[in-house]
């Protein structure tokens, strides 16, 4: 079973998921335990954050992980073709942003239990960041507030920086890859599997924040204090 093992970017990490916590703690939001609307299989992330995980867990719950994915593995689900930084960089050199396919009816995530994460304290800053001002149940969709979708794509662009060594992928994709006896190991130069399709995107550094100028007075201090977390990588 392989993993990241802990060290300065896990730490880092960590700081970053509590510096978002204090910043999103003032927004009003009705999400509560069992609220699992958002909850589907089209949740991405980082190999830093998938890492993350599997150092969360016991041997015997990795093997539990491992069945549970391998029995609910979602057939139809979103796989990303670019990366949040990658995204960023295309619009500044003026790219053309290729279209992806991103359904909440393919299913629900694989790791949810009775409507309960089952790695809730090592959950990805995809699921972090799920808010809503309404009940997403009540009306079939999620209402952030648009500060509130600025300091997401703020922090998702400086987790991908963290881990500018690594990829982005698909939960599922990513955790059987991790769970697998190679593990990054395995791995192809192009990060395609067997039949040419591509999973997994190269992670990015940051080229430019997406930061609107309507939100850049009242973020000054936090992008300040998130920078400087980031400031220690080359």
């Amino acid at each position: 079973m392989n993993g990241y093992s802990k060290g300065p970017d896990t730490d880092l990490l960590e700081k970053i998921y509590s510096l978002y916590d204090e910043a999103v703690e003032p927004m009003t939001h009705v999400c509560k335990e069992k609220c699992a609307s958002c909850c589907t299989c089209n949740l991405t992330l980082t190999s830093l954050e998938a890492g993350f995980i599997m150092n969360s867990l016991a041997i015997g719950e990795k093997k539990d992980l491992q069945i549970r994915i391998g029995q609910r593995f979602p057939l139809k689900r979103y796989v990303p073709k670019m990366t949040t930084n990658g995204f960023a960089r295309m619009c500044m050199e003026n790219i053309d942003i290729p279209e992806e396919e991103n359904d909440p009816s393919w299913g629900i995530c694989p790791l949810l239990e009775d409507d309960l994460c089952t790695v809730y304290e090592a959950r990805p800053f995809g699921c972090r960041s799920l808010m809503s001002e309404i009940p997403c149940g009540q009306d079939g969709y999620a209402r952030i507030p648009p500060l509130g979708l600025t300091l997401n794509t703020l922090f998702l662009q400086a987790i991908e920086h963290l881990d500018q060594k690594g990829f982005s992928g698909n939960l599922s994709d990513m955790l059987l890859l991790f769970l697998s006896e190679k593990g990054m190991d395995d791995m192809t130069e192009g990060f395609n599997d067997i039949s040419g399709e591509r999973f997994f995107m190269r992670n990015e550094k940051i080229s430019v924040l997406m930061v609107p100028p309507v939100h850049q007075k009242a973020l000054k201090t936090l992008i300040r204090e998130l920078l400087g977390l980031l400031s220690c990588l080359t």
